[in-house]
Formats: structure tokens, C-alpha cells, sequence
């Protein structure tokens, strides 16, 4: 039997109005989705649904305490958590119930903002609300194969968001003996969220809509909140400084086995030294200089320096505006994650991650393919009139930008570019078709582009 393979990635889906990635409108779509997917049902064709990571944000939702955490050991927490997300997602857990109730295959796999879900009395619940069925969760560090197809997340590429399994294997083993849980090193990029990004979403509610996030929300919180910068810039530099150093082999795998088997990193190979990706030193690098003499000895802003720091950001975009720009390109990736893909496509025709927030369509050798399903979370973009026309229109574009995001009015920037890969096989797992699709409010189906990127993100 033929198979119709679709997937997507990092719903997002949690937290209070106002901490949403993914607020009612795009679970209203992403609902649709799951519903329209469905509907591709012909005879001869096996259909399947597979939500490829970060699905419910346990990040974006408060402790029982009011503060934020990297990761919940506390099931009955996480349970809380959980149930607080699912009332909220009611119309797409009833969609999945119905694809599943259909006969068709659902397929989760486990992300960087989701790990609770696989505590044992969490996955038993999580399962639970999506009823009785084909469903199959991949929840240790798995990737999912299928024929001449390979789906992962693709956090475990990523030195900032890697995930160690082999603990988190421990407490799940812990948690089923009733046994008190060993403590967890959660990842730095989780850490970030909970106790820097989180707190600072409270009042700039753009932090993780952004995109590209160092080299775009890095610079621009310097300059509105410098003294913010200068408290938490150099704790998150050194933090992203060590976690890259030795992560990874040439072909961009990750060399401790803790985060490939699940073993004890002493049993790990020699780490070697790995320079901070363009990215992300770009991002930092910026940041520093807009804060730098931004603050008088008292800690207020120094008369003019404002406009001065404007002025700086306004050349650091500039300087870099061919990266701006290619970020949202679907033909383009970093290398951290297209090295990984080329390593895969000489075993797979087909390579799809996630993670990113950035869909991609990337020919690779040997008739391959790498494919990134995006995000169904909103997205914000710098506008383009902040590198277009001369100096003094970029630089009042700017300042508007700024004020608006400082006083948190980014309802016109924020959009949600839903896409999803489908992958045809043939009865005998060849591959027939393969690519990424926008899925707009209407319903409609189109296959990226970089002019559909540009035009949904205007």
C-alpha cells in the first residue's frame, strides 16, 4: 500500500494570553490542519500524521509557584502543566482523535520543550487524550525512519538545545519505581528560556517571536534595556562559549554519547575546540557594542546615547542584511544542521528536521533531499525598511520598530507561516514525492518558495 506521509513541527502549544507562540488563531488553522489531512484519504493509501517535536511547550507555562522552570522532575506539576495546555487545545486534540478513530497512523516525537512528555504518568496521559488507535511516540532520542525517510527534530545538532537522554532515561526509570529522581542538567537553551527569556517576555513580549533570534533579539534588547544586557550578556555568552566547545564531529554529529546512547559522558571521547557559529557571534557581538557606554555610572542612560546606540544597531543590521535576508530563504541552512542532513543522505532520500522555525527545501548529493517543516508558532521578522533607502529612512524605520516592541504593539508583525512536509512511498518504500507546503487560512496548499516567504512575512 502506498504511503502519504505528512508532517509538521513545534506547535508550541502553551502558555497564558500574551506568552502564546501559538495563539487562537493558529490553533484554530493548525486544527483545520489536522482535519484537511484527513481528508487526503484515497483508496490504496495509507495516511500518517507526524507531529516532529516541541508539540506542547512546557516552557511557556508557570510553576505552581508563578516562576518558570527548564524542566519539571514533579509529574504531578507536569500533569498540572499538561492539563492546562490540553483545555486550552481542545478543537486539536478532538482533530487528532478524529484522524486517529479514521484508521491513520499518528506518529510524536519528542522535542527540546517538551521532555515531561516523556515521564511515565505524563506520556500515559498525554496518550491517553488522543484515544485508542495507531499511535507510536519515539521519545528516546529515536530518530523516525520509514523506507528511504529520515524525521527528526534536529535539536540534538543544535550545542544549545541538546538533550541529555541518558539522564532523563534515569529519572523516567526512577519516576516508574517510585523512587525519589536524580536531578537533571536541563540544556542550556531551555535554561535561557525559563530564566532569562521568559522573565524578559513579561515586558518585551517579541523575545521569541523574533527571527533570527541572536543576531536580531540579542541587539535589539541591549539597546532598549541595557543595563538588562550588561546583567545577563555575559553569563550568556560564556554559557553558549563552553557548550560549543567539543560538541560535535566534522559531519556535525554530536560526539558525547550521553546525547547519542544515553551513557555516562565520562565515557565519552576527547572533546576538540568548535568556534562559535557566524550566527550567533554576529548577534552577540552587536549586542555588546549597542550596550557598551549605554549607561551612566548611575545606571540611567547617558543624555543622547539612545540615538547613538539606534545608530550603532542601525549599521550592524545594515552590515549584515544579505544574512537577514537569507535566514528566511528556503534554499538556504546553517551548516550545523545541512551538515548533519548531508551525512543522513547517504543513507536516506529523504532528511526532515525541525527546530528551527524555518522551513527549507535543500537539494542535497545523490538526488536527496533535506526538508525543515517550519513552525505553526508566529514569526516575527525585522522590517525591511530598516535596510532599505538611505541611512536616515533605515534609521527612523528603526526607531519605530523599537518603540513598537517596547511598548509590545507587534500584533502587525506577528505572523504565522504554517508549512508541512509530505512524503509520498510507494507500496515497495520508494520514494515518489517530497516537499514543503504553506497551509494557508483558507485551506490551501502551496508549495514554499522564497517569494511565498517573503509575501507572508510582509
Amino acid at each position: 500500500m502506498k504511503k502519504a506521509i505528512f508532517v509538521i513541527s513545534d506547535l508550541h502549544l502553551g502558555g497564558a494570553e500574551g506568552f502564546q507562540m501559538c495563539p487562537g488563531a493558529g490553533r484554530e488553522r493548525l486544527a483545520r490542519f489536522v482535519h484537511w489531512v484527513c481528508g487526503q484519504k484515497q483508496e490504496g493509501t495509507e495516511l500518517q500524521l507526524v507531529l516532529n517535536g516541541d508539540i506542547m511547550d512546557f516552557l511557556a507555562e508557570e510553576d505552581d509557584a508563578g516562576g518558570f522552570s527548564s524542566f519539571v522532575v514533579d509529574e504531578r506539576q507536569a500533569l498540572r502543566k499538561l492539563t492546562r495546555i490540553a483545555d486550552m487545545c481542545e478543537p486539536i486534540l478532538t482533530a487528532l482523535r478524529h484522524f486517529v478513530a479514521a484508521g491513520n497512523r499518528l506518529t510524536l516525537l519528542i522535542g527540546n520543550h517538551d521532555l515531561e512528555l516523556s515521564l511515565p504518568a505524563i506520556r500515559r496521559h498525554f496518550l491517553g487524550l488522543l484515544g485508542d488507535g495507531r499511535i507510536e511516540y519515539l521519545y528516546d532520542n529515536e530518530a523516525y525512519t520509514i523506507g528511504p525517510v529520515l524525521i527528526e527534530h534536529g535539536n540534538r545538532y543544535d550545542g544549545w538545545n541538546m538533550v541529555s537522554h541518558g539522564e532523563l532515561r534515569q529519572i523516567r526509570s526512577q519516576l516508574s519505581r517510585s523512587e525519589t529522581p536524580s536531578p537533571f542538567a536541563a540544556q542550556p537553551g531551555s535554561e535561557l528560556v525559563a530564566q532569562v527569556m521568559n522573565p524578559i517576555k513579561k515586558k518585551y513580549a517579541f523575545v521569541d517571536l523574533l527571527k533570527p533570534e541572536t543576531g536580531g533579539v540579542v541587539p535589539i534588547l541591549a539597546v532598549l534595556d541595557p543595563a538588562l544586557w550588561r546583567g545577563v550578556g555575559t553569563a550568556v555568552r560564556q554559557g553558549i562559549t563552553a557548550w560549543y566547545r567539543g560538541s560535535f564531529t566534522e559531519e556535525g554529529r554530536p560526539e558525547r554519547v550521553d546525547y547519542v546512547a544515553g551513557a555516562s559522558p565520562k565515557a565519552g571521547p576527547e572533546t576538540r575546540g568548535q568556534a562559535l557559529p557566524e550566527n550567533l557571534r554576529t548577534g552577540l557581538d552587536a549586542a555588546d557594542a549597542a550596550a557598551s557606554g549605554a549607561l551612566s555610572s548611575g545606571g540611567g542612560y547617558v543624555s543622547g546615547v539612545r540615538d547613538i546606540a539606534t545608530s550603532a544597531l542601525l549599521k550592524a543590521f545594515r552590515a549584515w542584511r544579505s544574512k537577514a535576508d537569507i535566514v528566511f530563504s528556503v534554499e538556504y541552512e546553517e551548516d550545523e544542521y545541512l551538515k548533519p542532513a548531508r551525512a543522513h543522505a547517504k543513507n536516506y532520500r529523504v532528511v526532515v528536521f525541525g527546530h528551527t522555525h524555518l522551513a527549507k527545501r535543500i537539494n542535497l548529493d545523490g538526488g536527496a533531499v533535506y526538508l525543515n517543516t517550519g513552525t505553526w508558532a508566529d514569526v516575527m521578522r525585522i522590517p525591511r525598511a530598516v535596510y532599505e533607502g538611505d541611512e536616515g529612512a533605515g534609521e527612523d524605520a528603526l526607531r519605530r520598530f523599537l518603540d513598537d516592541v517596547e511598548s509590545n504593539r507587534i500584533l502587525a508583525f506577528r505572523r504565522q507561516v504554517a508549512t508541512f512536509a509530505r512524503i509520498d512511498i510507494d507500496a515497495d518504500e520508494k520514494l515518489l514525492e517530497a516537499d514543503v507546503f504553506f497551509f494557508d487560512e483558507n485551506g490551501n496548499a502551496t508549495p514554499i518558495s522564497n517569494e511565498g516567504m517573503q509575501e507572508r512575512l510582509a
